[in-house]
């Protein structure tokens, strides 16, 4: 996010994209609600650890601000979406403490597999 981003989200809340997510031991849920209006749709995807491809870790500065971005990029062969559109590609999950959620990733990711093997 970047600061104006920021201050939309405090002023207008309903004008931002929201992109949701739950972790779990089978895998990740995946939700991105677009902003307030009667033409969009909501969009879940749930990622497999199977077909999880790698995680990236990435944190900035934003321009103009003191602000830091975290967030951890995943990215996934497959994806099964429940509407229509893109079946895998990068994900990216925005969270202050990015590094615990990659651990937390990582974690159930490794113990999938081996669950799996």
């Amino acid at each position: 996010e970047d600061c104006g981003q920021c201050c939309a989200r405090m002023c207008c809340p309903c004008c931002i994209t929201r992109k949701m997510w739950r972790i779990t031991g089978q895998g990740i849920f995946y939700r991105v609600v677009p902003p307030c209006s009667v033409f969009t749709t909501v969009r879940q995807e749930y990622i497999d650890f199977r077909f999880l491809k790698d995680l990236e870790l990435r944190s900035q500065n934003q321009f103009g601000c003191c602000c830091r971005t975290y967030e951890v990029i995943v990215y996934a062969e497959q994806a099964s979406a429940n509407e229509e559109g893109p079946s895998g590609g990068e994900y990216s999950l925005l969270h202050p403490q990015a590094e615990k959620v990659e651990k937390i990733v990582r974690t159930a990711w490794s113990n999938a597999r081996l669950v799996a093997d």
